[in-house]
């Protein structure tokens, strides 16, 4: 597993960050000189709030697509784009680490298992007084 396939937050994740970042205004704006130069307020941006919206200018879409700026932004600051809409990107970077995130949850086999193991039981117990 590579590192990007670990930093995979899940569609439902996304979704919910989406929703939280709704309301939010643009806090970095990328411009003529590229995402270069924006680079250390992103990453400063992230470190203090954790989820942003970085605004893409019609002068930086001369040299860079939009989508080449978010994943650029979001390896340089270890961060997770969530979406690009329109011209607003937003990013997403946890400030308690990314293991809360990216954990997974336990599988419910263990009551099936057990449910196993008891019809098992009963049916050698049959099989016994037989």
């Amino acid at each position: 597993m590579t590192e990007e396939q670990k930093r995979k937050l899940t569609g439902k994740m996304k979704r919910m960050l989406r929703a939280k970042a709704h309301h939010l205004e643009p806090v970095v704006w990328v411009g003529k000189e590229g995402s270069e130069k924006v680079i250390k307020e992103v990453d400063r941006q992230l470190k203090e709030r954790g989820l942003i919206k970085v605004k893409v200018r019609r002068a930086a879409l001369l040299y860079e697509d939009k989508y080449e700026i978010a994943e650029k932004l979001a390896k340089a600051c270890d961060a997770e784009v969530v979406s690009v809409v329109g011209h607003v990107i937003t990013l997403f970077r946890p400030r308690e680490g990314w293991k809360k995130y990216l954990a997974k949850k336990p599988k419910k086999k263990v009551k099936k298992d057990e449910k196993i193991i008891e019809l098992f039981e009963k049916f050698k117990k049959k099989a016994i007084k037989e």
